[in-house]
């Protein structure tokens, strides 16, 4: 199977109730350009038997998502890294009547959330896409940084990196995923996971 593309970044709030997991307040991120998921397992827990391995442990410990989109939107910031927005009033010079600046300090309160995205595939000539649902996440706050453009465009577009973590159910779900003859029903898998309408 060849990956060939990447699409539908969605992201919910996530919550717990003891072993229930429920999310609200979902939406997409943006447009994706890149993800990358990187798994840590524990190493090696042998038990030897009868001068063998007889059995072996190698158990989730965690991971790291690297999520890029073609924009972050400030209502996508405010809702993924928990940063508070206010009007911008009374400033000599600003004339956009519904700007508003985000405002990062002590208050901020990140969330956990969970986060989907599809990935698209040839298998044999055949178009599937593969639904990939992340159950309990948390981004980080992305680094600024940018070129000045020159003779030619060079895009450049926003790096998220997140803590991949266990969820709260009973069997501490870290991923969900599914393939699908159409993107429409891999999007559809993603909101139905993360409670979007």
């Amino acid at each position: 199977m060849a990956t060939i593309g990447l699409s539908k970044p969605y992201y919910a709030v996530y919550s717990n109730t003891g072993t229930t997991v429920s999310y609200a307040n979902g939406g997409v991120m943006g447009k994706a350009t890149e993800a990358n998921i990187e798994v840590e397992t524990t190493e090696d827990n042998n038990l030897y038997a009868d001068n063998s391995i007889a059995e072996t442990d190698r158990s989730f410990a965690g991971g790291t998502l690297t999520l890029s989109t073609d924009d972050l939107s400030q209502e996508v910031s405010k809702a993924i890294l928990g940063i508070k927005e206010e009007t911008i009033s009374e400033i000599t010079g600003v004339t956009d009547e519904d700007a508003s600046e985000l405002i990062y300090d002590d208050t901020q309160e990140t969330p956990y959330l969970g986060t989907g995205f599809i990935i698209k595939k040839k298998v044999g000539g055949v178009y599937k896409w593969r639904a990939v649902v992340l159950t309990k996440v948390m981004f980080g706050i992305p680094s600024d940084a940018a070129t000045t453009q020159g003779e030619t465009i060079e895009w450049q577009v926003p790096e998220l990196s997140a803590t991949i973590l266990r969820d709260d159910s009973a069997n501490h779900v870290w991923k969900r995923e599914a393939t699908f003859t159409s993107e429409a029903q891999a999007e559809a898998y993603i909101k139905d996971r993360l409670s979007i309408q």
